[in-house]
């Protein structure tokens, strides 16, 4: 298994079209914490998922994990 990386994680915010997304790409605590939980999501689970789905799904939820994620903009919650 190999070890993601906070440079794979930036690729994968750069290319996404959301508000949150150029303010994680600074973060390197919150590029880690993705890359940690994707590895850790792929061994603890088994179930597939590509790192840009994976990533996408926390930029969706950002306002439940925490004011470290979601501080930077104002999240329409409809």
């Amino acid at each position: 298994m190999s070890i993601t990386t906070i440079q794979e994680i930036s690729e994968a915010l750069t290319g996404m079209d959301h508000p949150l997304a150029p303010i994680w790409c600074q973060n390197d605590i919150i590029k880690k914490n993705k890359a940690i939980s994707f590895d850790y999501w792929l061994e603890d689970t088994g179930i597939p998922i590509t790192l840009m789905d994976f990533v996408e799904q926390y930029l969706a939820h950002a306002e439940y994990l925490g004011e470290m994620f979601s501080s930077g903009i104002e999240l329409d919650n409809g």
